[in-house]
Protein backbone atom coordinates (compact mmCIF):
# COMPACT_ATOMS: atom_id res chain seq x y z
CA UNK A 1 0.00 0.00 0.00
CA UNK A 2 2.74 2.43 0.91
CA UNK A 3 4.46 1.40 -2.29
CA UNK A 4 1.39 2.37 -4.18
CA UNK A 5 1.30 5.82 -2.59
CA UNK A 6 5.01 6.27 -3.23
CA UNK A 7 4.45 5.38 -6.88
CA UNK A 8 1.61 7.89 -7.25
CA UNK A 9 3.73 10.55 -5.58
CA UNK A 10 6.52 9.91 -8.03
CA UNK A 11 4.10 10.17 -10.98
CA UNK A 12 2.70 13.44 -9.63
CA UNK A 13 6.20 14.82 -9.16
CA UNK A 14 7.10 13.86 -12.72
CA UNK A 15 3.92 15.46 -14.08
CA UNK A 16 4.62 18.62 -12.14
CA UNK A 17 8.17 18.68 -13.43
CA UNK A 18 6.96 18.18 -16.96
CA UNK A 19 4.46 20.98 -16.62
CA UNK A 20 7.09 23.24 -15.09
CA UNK A 21 9.49 22.40 -17.90
CA UNK A 22 6.89 23.17 -20.53
CA UNK A 23 6.02 26.52 -19.01
CA UNK A 24 9.64 27.60 -18.63
CA UNK A 25 10.87 26.46 -22.03
CA UNK A 26 12.55 29.28 -24.05
CA UNK A 27 10.47 30.87 -26.84
CA UNK A 28 11.54 30.39 -30.42
CA UNK A 29 13.13 33.86 -30.54
CA UNK A 30 15.21 33.08 -27.42
CA UNK A 31 13.05 35.15 -24.97
CA UNK A 32 10.87 34.05 -22.19
CA UNK A 33 7.75 34.75 -24.19
CA UNK A 34 6.70 36.54 -27.25
CA UNK A 35 5.37 39.43 -25.27
CA UNK A 36 6.01 38.68 -21.56
CA UNK A 37 8.79 40.07 -19.42
CA UNK A 38 9.59 39.58 -15.81
CA UNK A 39 9.31 42.64 -13.70
CA UNK A 40 9.62 43.45 -10.00
CA UNK A 41 6.82 45.36 -8.37
CA UNK A 42 7.48 47.82 -5.63
CA UNK A 43 6.40 45.13 -3.18
CA UNK A 44 9.36 42.99 -4.53
CA UNK A 45 7.09 40.30 -5.85
CA UNK A 46 7.96 39.30 -9.34
CA UNK A 47 5.10 39.80 -11.77
CA UNK A 48 4.79 39.14 -15.41
CA UNK A 49 4.00 42.28 -17.38
CA UNK A 50 2.93 42.43 -21.06
CA UNK A 51 5.47 44.18 -23.22
CA UNK A 52 3.86 47.08 -24.98
CA UNK A 53 3.57 46.75 -28.69
CA UNK A 54 6.09 48.79 -30.65
CA UNK A 55 4.76 52.26 -31.27
CA UNK A 56 3.89 52.76 -34.96
CA UNK A 57 5.43 55.77 -36.42
CA UNK A 58 2.64 58.20 -37.08
CA UNK A 59 1.87 58.72 -40.73
CA UNK A 60 2.81 62.15 -41.91
CA UNK A 61 -0.17 64.39 -41.75
CA UNK A 62 -1.13 65.72 -45.22
CA UNK A 63 -1.05 69.42 -45.06
CA UNK A 64 -4.23 70.71 -46.64
CA UNK A 65 -3.78 73.04 -49.54
CA UNK A 66 -4.68 76.57 -48.75
CA UNK A 67 -8.15 77.32 -49.94
CA UNK A 68 -8.26 80.16 -52.45
CA UNK A 69 -10.32 82.93 -51.06
CA UNK A 70 -12.37 84.47 -53.84
CA UNK A 71 -12.39 88.13 -53.27
CA UNK A 72 -14.32 90.40 -55.58
CA UNK A 73 -12.14 91.95 -58.22
CA UNK A 74 -12.70 95.28 -59.86
CA UNK A 75 -12.32 95.19 -63.63
CA UNK A 76 -10.24 98.01 -65.00
CA UNK A 77 -12.16 100.72 -66.75
CA UNK A 78 -11.51 100.82 -70.51
CA UNK A 79 -10.32 104.23 -71.49
CA UNK A 80 -12.02 105.56 -74.62
CA UNK A 81 -9.76 105.84 -77.62
CA UNK A 82 -9.82 108.15 -80.55
CA UNK A 83 -10.37 105.24 -82.96
CA UNK A 84 -14.02 104.25 -83.29
CA UNK A 85 -14.98 100.69 -82.62
CA UNK A 86 -16.10 98.58 -85.54
CA UNK A 87 -19.81 99.16 -85.94
CA UNK A 88 -21.88 97.82 -88.86
CA UNK A 89 -22.38 100.58 -91.32
CA UNK A 90 -25.98 101.26 -92.10
CA UNK A 91 -26.59 101.12 -95.80
CA UNK A 92 -28.29 104.30 -96.99
CA UNK A 93 -31.69 104.01 -98.60
CA UNK A 94 -32.07 104.33 -102.32
CA UNK A 95 -33.89 107.65 -102.03
CA UNK A 96 -31.76 110.06 -104.07
CA UNK A 97 -30.54 113.32 -102.62
CA UNK A 98 -30.64 116.37 -104.88
CA UNK A 99 -27.16 117.52 -105.81
CA UNK A 100 -25.93 120.83 -107.16
CA UNK A 101 -26.10 120.94 -110.93
CA UNK A 102 -22.51 122.19 -111.33
CA UNK A 103 -20.79 120.15 -108.61
CA UNK A 104 -18.92 117.70 -110.85
CA UNK A 105 -17.31 117.57 -114.29
CA UNK A 106 -19.36 116.22 -117.20
CA UNK A 107 -19.90 112.48 -117.09
CA UNK A 108 -19.58 112.06 -120.85
CA UNK A 109 -17.00 114.79 -121.27
CA UNK A 110 -16.03 115.70 -124.76
CA UNK A 111 -14.45 118.37 -126.92
CA UNK A 112 -16.45 120.59 -129.22
CA UNK A 113 -15.32 120.52 -132.82
CA UNK A 114 -16.06 122.26 -136.10
CA UNK A 115 -17.17 120.25 -139.15
CA UNK A 116 -18.51 121.54 -142.45
CA UNK A 117 -22.26 121.03 -142.72
CA UNK A 118 -23.32 120.05 -146.23
CA UNK A 119 -26.71 121.57 -147.23
CA UNK A 120 -29.62 119.10 -147.56
CA UNK A 121 -31.50 119.50 -150.87
CA UNK A 122 -33.53 116.28 -150.68
CA UNK A 123 -37.29 116.73 -150.52
CA UNK A 124 -38.79 116.10 -147.10
CA UNK A 125 -41.12 117.50 -144.46
CA UNK A 126 -41.03 121.26 -143.88
CA UNK A 127 -38.66 120.86 -140.94
CA UNK A 128 -35.70 122.90 -139.82
CA UNK A 129 -32.82 121.09 -138.06
CA UNK A 130 -30.98 123.34 -135.61
CA UNK A 131 -27.56 122.10 -134.44
CA UNK A 132 -26.50 123.39 -131.03
CA UNK A 133 -23.60 121.09 -130.09
CA UNK A 134 -21.11 119.11 -132.17
CA UNK A 135 -18.43 117.33 -130.18
CA UNK A 136 -16.24 114.26 -129.76
CA UNK A 137 -17.20 112.50 -126.56
CA UNK A 138 -14.80 111.03 -124.02
CA UNK A 139 -15.61 107.57 -125.41
CA UNK A 140 -14.49 108.73 -128.89
CA UNK A 141 -17.90 108.96 -130.54
CA UNK A 142 -19.07 111.98 -132.50
CA UNK A 143 -22.25 113.52 -131.11
CA UNK A 144 -24.67 116.04 -132.61
CA UNK A 145 -27.36 117.67 -130.45
CA UNK A 146 -30.05 120.18 -131.39
CA UNK A 147 -33.68 120.62 -132.33
CA UNK A 148 -36.15 119.64 -135.04
CA UNK A 149 -38.72 122.36 -135.69
CA UNK A 150 -41.96 121.95 -137.66
CA UNK A 151 -42.31 124.93 -139.99
CA UNK A 152 -45.37 123.48 -141.76
CA UNK A 153 -49.09 123.54 -140.98
CA UNK A 154 -49.62 119.83 -140.32
CA UNK A 155 -49.01 117.55 -137.33
CA UNK A 156 -46.26 115.00 -137.91
CA UNK A 157 -45.36 111.78 -136.17
CA UNK A 158 -42.39 109.43 -136.44
CA UNK A 159 -40.02 112.39 -136.61
CA UNK A 160 -36.37 111.39 -137.10
CA UNK A 161 -32.98 112.78 -138.12
CA UNK A 162 -30.61 111.06 -140.55
CA UNK A 163 -26.88 111.87 -140.57
CA UNK A 164 -24.18 111.09 -143.14
CA UNK A 165 -20.44 111.84 -142.77
CA UNK A 166 -17.45 112.37 -145.08
CA UNK A 167 -13.80 111.77 -144.13
CA UNK A 168 -10.70 113.62 -145.32
CA UNK A 169 -10.27 111.17 -148.21
CA UNK A 170 -13.75 111.64 -149.61
CA UNK A 171 -15.12 108.43 -148.10
CA UNK A 172 -18.71 108.39 -146.92
CA UNK A 173 -20.07 106.88 -143.67
CA UNK A 174 -23.66 106.36 -142.63
CA UNK A 175 -26.40 107.09 -142.78
CA UNK A 176 -27.28 107.00 -139.10
CA UNK A 177 -30.91 107.51 -138.04
CA UNK A 178 -32.23 108.64 -134.69
CA UNK A 179 -35.84 109.30 -133.68
CA UNK A 180 -36.71 112.54 -131.94
CA UNK A 181 -38.21 111.70 -128.51
CA UNK A 182 -41.58 113.30 -129.23
CA UNK A 183 -44.64 111.34 -130.30
CA UNK A 184 -45.93 114.24 -132.39
CA UNK A 185 -44.53 117.45 -133.81
CA UNK A 186 -47.23 120.09 -134.13
CA UNK A 187 -46.96 123.19 -136.32
CA UNK A 188 -44.46 125.65 -134.85
CA UNK A 189 -43.31 123.15 -132.19
CA UNK A 190 -39.81 121.80 -131.78
CA UNK A 191 -38.34 118.65 -130.27
CA UNK A 192 -34.76 117.99 -129.06
CA UNK A 193 -32.58 115.22 -130.53
CA UNK A 194 -29.19 113.59 -129.90
CA UNK A 195 -27.27 111.58 -132.51
CA UNK A 196 -24.00 109.64 -132.15
CA UNK A 197 -21.57 108.23 -134.73
CA UNK A 198 -18.41 106.12 -134.37
CA UNK A 199 -15.07 107.90 -134.67
CA UNK A 200 -13.51 108.54 -138.05
CA UNK A 201 -11.43 111.43 -139.42
CA UNK A 202 -14.57 113.27 -140.51
CA UNK A 203 -14.45 116.65 -142.18
CA UNK A 204 -18.10 117.16 -143.14
CA UNK A 205 -21.63 115.92 -142.40
CA UNK A 206 -25.19 116.25 -143.68
CA UNK A 207 -28.52 116.06 -141.82
CA UNK A 208 -31.93 115.16 -143.22
CA UNK A 209 -35.28 115.13 -141.37
CA UNK A 210 -38.11 112.64 -141.83
CA UNK A 211 -41.68 112.46 -140.58
CA UNK A 212 -45.18 111.39 -141.54
CA UNK A 213 -48.28 113.60 -141.46
CA UNK A 214 -50.81 112.40 -138.88
CA UNK A 215 -54.02 110.92 -140.34
CA UNK A 216 -55.90 109.17 -137.57
CA UNK A 217 -54.08 109.64 -134.26
CA UNK A 218 -54.13 112.86 -132.31
CA UNK A 219 -51.86 114.19 -129.57
CA UNK A 220 -53.22 114.75 -126.05
CA UNK A 221 -51.87 116.87 -123.24
CA UNK A 222 -51.32 115.84 -119.61
CA UNK A 223 -51.08 117.81 -116.40
CA UNK A 224 -47.71 117.64 -114.58
CA UNK A 225 -47.22 117.91 -110.81
CA UNK A 226 -44.72 116.95 -108.10
CA UNK A 227 -41.64 117.58 -110.24
CA UNK A 228 -38.21 116.88 -108.74
CA UNK A 229 -34.83 117.26 -110.46
CA UNK A 230 -31.63 115.81 -108.96
CA UNK A 231 -28.33 114.06 -109.66
CA UNK A 232 -28.44 110.32 -108.97
CA UNK A 233 -24.71 109.92 -108.25
CA UNK A 234 -24.07 107.57 -111.19
CA UNK A 235 -23.76 110.10 -113.99
CA UNK A 236 -27.40 111.03 -114.61
CA UNK A 237 -29.82 113.86 -114.02
CA UNK A 238 -33.21 112.54 -112.97
CA UNK A 239 -36.53 114.28 -113.62
CA UNK A 240 -39.42 112.65 -111.78
CA UNK A 241 -43.05 113.62 -111.40
CA UNK A 242 -46.72 112.74 -111.82
CA UNK A 243 -48.74 113.03 -115.04
CA UNK A 244 -52.52 113.31 -114.76
CA UNK A 245 -55.06 112.88 -117.53
CA UNK A 246 -57.31 115.93 -117.25
CA UNK A 247 -59.12 115.17 -120.48
CA UNK A 248 -62.64 113.78 -120.83
CA UNK A 249 -61.25 110.84 -122.82
CA UNK A 250 -58.75 108.06 -122.26
CA UNK A 251 -55.15 108.55 -123.42
CA UNK A 252 -52.33 106.07 -123.86
CA UNK A 253 -48.56 105.67 -124.05
CA UNK A 254 -47.39 109.08 -122.75
CA UNK A 255 -43.82 110.04 -123.68
CA UNK A 256 -41.64 112.37 -121.57
CA UNK A 257 -38.59 114.06 -123.15
CA UNK A 258 -36.07 116.26 -121.28
CA UNK A 259 -33.38 118.53 -122.74
CA UNK A 260 -30.56 119.93 -120.60
CA UNK A 261 -29.67 123.43 -121.77
CA UNK A 262 -26.54 125.39 -120.93
CA UNK A 263 -26.18 129.10 -120.20
CA UNK A 264 -25.89 129.86 -123.95
CA UNK A 265 -29.25 128.22 -124.65
CA UNK A 266 -27.73 125.20 -126.38
CA UNK A 267 -28.87 121.60 -125.89
CA UNK A 268 -26.10 119.60 -124.19
CA UNK A 269 -27.92 116.34 -123.31
CA UNK A 270 -31.24 114.64 -124.10
CA UNK A 271 -33.19 111.81 -122.48
CA UNK A 272 -36.70 110.41 -122.55
CA UNK A 273 -39.04 107.82 -121.05
CA UNK A 274 -42.33 106.26 -122.12
CA UNK A 275 -45.11 104.80 -119.97
CA UNK A 276 -47.04 102.17 -121.91
CA UNK A 277 -50.74 101.64 -121.34
CA UNK A 278 -53.99 103.54 -120.99
CA UNK A 279 -54.72 106.39 -118.60
CA UNK A 280 -58.39 106.93 -117.84
CA UNK A 281 -59.84 110.42 -117.32
CA UNK A 282 -58.69 111.75 -113.95
CA UNK A 283 -56.09 108.97 -113.51
CA UNK A 284 -52.36 109.56 -112.99
CA UNK A 285 -49.04 107.84 -113.69
CA UNK A 286 -45.53 108.35 -112.34
CA UNK A 287 -42.61 109.04 -114.67
CA UNK A 288 -38.82 109.05 -114.23
CA UNK A 289 -36.53 110.38 -116.97
CA UNK A 290 -32.76 109.77 -116.85
CA UNK A 291 -30.54 112.19 -118.77
CA UNK A 292 -26.77 111.79 -119.06
CA UNK A 293 -25.23 114.57 -117.02
CA UNK A 294 -23.58 117.55 -118.68
CA UNK A 295 -23.15 120.95 -117.02
CA UNK A 296 -26.41 122.80 -117.62
CA UNK A 297 -28.27 125.93 -116.56
CA UNK A 298 -31.85 124.78 -117.05
CA UNK A 299 -33.95 121.98 -118.51
CA UNK A 300 -37.04 121.68 -120.68
CA UNK A 301 -39.69 118.95 -120.33
CA UNK A 302 -41.85 117.82 -123.26
CA UNK A 303 -44.92 115.67 -122.52
CA UNK A 304 -47.30 114.10 -125.03
CA UNK A 305 -49.80 111.26 -125.01
CA UNK A 306 -51.96 109.75 -127.72
CA UNK A 307 -55.73 110.26 -127.74
CA UNK A 308 -57.29 106.81 -127.59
Amino acid sequence: MRYLYSRRFVVLVLLAAALLSACCAPAPDGGVGADVEVGVREDSQPTATRESSPTREPSPTRTPRPTAILEPTVEPTVEPTAEPTEVPTEVPTSTPTPLPTQSAPPAAGGVEIELERIPDHDPGPPFTIIVDTLRIRADGKYEILGWVRNDGDQIYEGVSVRASFLDDKGGGYGPVDVYAPCSFLEPGAKCPFSLQMYTRPYVAYRLHANGTPVVYRRPASLGISGLSVFRDGIGNVRVKGTATNGNAFTVRDPKFAVALIDADGDVVSVGYAIVLGEIAPGASVQFDVRIEYQPYARYELYVQATQD
